[in-house]
């Protein structure tokens, strides 16, 4: 008996112990200083972020390095930035969080085990005294201690509507990770033709300045023979002052195109990249606005999240109105017992037992708890049909917006065509004598305002393709 109320003891000095021991740990956890160095390297050994934090870099872009720069098509800034980019990084946590919520869930349903002990002392000895004899009750010091097992019966169904909703969190959790990676691509591919149709103005620009630098070689030519007036050569010295300032807007533009690109894929600024893949006019995809907007309604990941909300909603409100309904629950114990009326001298029991709990008044508790649940129901269905009508405008805008760029190339080609070969005859004239220097420098102002627009028109299109096909939540032909 002396050697079980030892146990009992240290087992309730541990049970006291613990609890504060682990407060302290956590609360000399938080006032300890954050040293910035090995945060950083924390997150570059976790997620592999590279050179935005460390200047070694990563292993994943070394194969797209030659010569000192990084190659990078379409695809690879694509592949770069759904491995590298932060906002997956974040999804991809609070899925761990989900599957940690239906692990919660599905462990509420299933048996307890566990080690319960308990003293108490009281101030005396309960006796019980009939004439000279007495009988103890209870002494002043009781022990208690042992195994419990405990299974959930009945519930009012909450524990199992509580399970559906994690897992219907969870699978919108999916969702929500592959609509963040369709906005990964599509906002990397809108940066990626944005610095490219940046290069192509920074290309005209330096056509332009070379195109005016051989003009200016004749009209010096002709000036100095006595051909033309002095005004020409003038006139045209302007026009190339204007264009090498011109040429430095352009190249300004392009670094800050490139930058925002490099920003996306989490590389470093510093870092010279070359695009490999220019701008071209690929196919546009069959169908009509009604066939697109119905492949919207089908496929975007994000109707499917704001479904499978709704589908947890629905198991929240059927465990909320849960609560109203009893709880039956099975019960063994096998312990120890010393002090009470049931074992004064202590020894091991074992016993087996049915308890059931039936709310009967909570001063509202459980009624607001459903008016929330129901409410939030309501939300996420209010949610889902204003992102429905939301998605059907992207898809119109969208669909619009391709046509229109669509038309604007054939256009663009065709003012191409027509300001080269003017440019062309012009300048064929002006040295033979019978054309001015304002005709050539306003067909060369027409030639690179033709390819500027040439490149805009391009530009337009493949970005108006990647909205479509984004807002019909299909990216197999995104990129050609």
């Amino acid at each position: 008996m002396i050697n079980s109320r030892k146990v009992l003891v240290v087992i309730l000095l541990l049970l006291f112990w613990i609890e504060p021991y682990q407060v302290s740990e956590a609360m000399s956890g938080q006032n300890r200083p954050l040293d910035g160095g090995s945060f950083s390297s924390q997150l570059t050994t976790v997620f592999g972020l590279g050179s935005r934090i460390s200047h070694s870099g990563s292993e994943m872009l070394l194969p797209f390095r030659q010569n000192g720069k990084l190659h990078l098509s379409l695809t690879d800034c694509i592949d770069i930035a759904l491995e590298r980019n932060l906002d997956i990084h974040l999804i991809e946590e609070t899925l761990a969080q989900a599957d940690a919520d239906i692990t919660r869930a599905w462990s509420a349903m299933l048996p307890f085990a566990g080690v319960e002990t308990s003293y108490t002392r009281l101030d005396e000895d309960l006796v019980f005294g009939l004439g000279p004899a007495s009988v103890t009750f209870m002494e002043r010091d009781i022990y208690k201690g042992g195994v419990v097992l405990r299974q959930p019966i009945y519930t009012g169904g909450r524990l199992n509507a509580a399970r559906k909703a994690a897992r219907y969190s969870r699978d919108a959790r999916i969702q929500d990770k592959e609509n963040i990676e369709e906005e990964i691509v599509f906002q990397v591919t809108r940066v990626y033709w944005t610095a490219e149709v940046a290069e192509a103005f920074h290309h005209v620009a330096i056509e332009a300045v070379e195109l005016l630098e051989k003009h200016e070689h004749d009209v010096s030519i002709l000036v100095r023979e006595g051909a033309n007036p002095e005004v020409d050569l003038l006139r045209t010295k302007t026009d190339l002052a204007d264009a090498k300032k011109n040429l430095n807007a352009s190249a300004n533009a392009f670094d800050i195109a490139l930058s925002g690109l490099k920003n996306l894929l989490v590389i470093d600024l510093e870092e010279p990249v070359f695009l490999t893949q220019g701008l071209d006019r690929p196919p546009k995809p069959a169908g009509n606005l009604a066939i697109f907007t119905q492949m919207a309604i089908e496929n975007r990941p994000a109707l499917s999240s704001l479904k499978l909300q709704v589908a947890a909603a629905e198991q929240g409100l059927a465990a909320a109105r849960g609560e109203y309904f009893p709880s039956v629950a099975l019960e063994g114990r096998y312990e120890y017992i010393q002090g009470d009326i049931r074992e004064m001298d202590g020894d091991y029991h074992c016993t087996v037992g049915v308890g059931a709990e039936v709310p009967l008044w909570n001063w509202g508790k459980t009624r607001s708890e459903v008016i929330k649940a129901a409410s939030k129901l309501n939300q996420a269905k209010i949610e889902y049909k204003k992102i429905e009508e939301q998605i059907c405008l992207e898809v119109r805008k969208a669909f619009l917006n391709l046509g229109k760029a669509e038309k604007n190339i054939a256009a663009a080609e065709a003012a191409l065509k027509t300001s080269k070969e003017a440019y062309r005859l012009s300048r064929a004239g002006y040295q033979a004598g019978v054309g001015t220097n304002t005709d050539v420098l306003d067909a060369r102002i027409a030639f690179s305002r033709a390819e500027a627009n040439h490149a805009q028109a391009l530009f337009e299109y493949n970005v108006a393709l990647a909205a479509l096909e984004r807002a019909t939540g299909d990216n197999s032909n995104l990129v050609k």
